[in-house]
């Protein structure tokens, strides 16, 4: 499996991902994730409403500005408020409406919600009251999994969901991601090649 980003505990997410049979029907698909907020900008563990920040706003705009020409067949999204909203935006140009998968939430850290991230992070921390990592990553990569089954409908699929979300997918996917890329509100495009998965921006 491909080492994706430096980042503490991708090692664990990678291993408990490929344990799971990722046989996808679909060849490529865009993945974003949603505008910043104000749990991102200062370091806290964010809470399901926590909507996106100014900043974060016209992050989203500008994702949906990017994919204004792409041909969207089918857009899911998290049912957090920060991932929905991002999703909303993009789907408006478009005249569709977003399909809401609640197993595309982040990480459940609840009994840590809205209080400061210490030092690094590590995501094969399972603090006491929040959702363990073999759990998350199993119901993460399973809708990813669903998603990426269905090659019935016409158009790009799109996934609106959050960092956690995203280092599963590529732990599935064995995708080389830059830290640049794994910025808010960035689209981007997963395809895969001659049975390689390769990941670039969409601008």
């Amino acid at each position: 499996m491909t080492q994706v980003v430096d980042l503490l505990g991708y090692d664990r997410i990678a291993e408990l991902a490929s344990a799971l049979p990722f046989a996808p029907t679909r060849e490529k698909f865009i993945f974003v994730r949603h505008g910043e907020t104000e749990g991102n900008r200062t370091r806290h563990y964010q809470m399901p409403h926590t909507p996106l920040n100014e900043t974060g706003e016209g992050q989203a705009a500008v994702a949906a500005k990017l994919l204004a020409k792409t041909r969207i067949g089918r857009l899911v999204a998290s049912p957090m408020a920060r991932a929905w909203r991002t999703a909303n935006l993009v789907a408006a140009g478009h005249r569709i409406h977003p399909e809401v998968d609640g197993a595309l939430s982040e990480r459940f850290y609840v009994s840590l919600w809205d209080t400061p991230i210490q030092g690094e992070f590590n995501w094969n921390w399972d603090p006491d009251g929040c959702e363990p990592l073999a759990t998350f990553v199993h119901r993460a990569a399973c809708s990813v999994m669903r998603i990426l089954a269905d090659d019935t409908g016409d158009g790009e699929t799109v996934i609106v969901a959050h960092g956690g979300i995203l280092l599963v997918v590529c732990a599935l996917t064995g995708a080389t991601l830059e830290n640049t890329q794994r910025r808010n509100a960035v689209p981007l495009r997963f395809e895969r090649t001659d049975g390689t998965w390769h990941v670039s921006p969409i601008a």
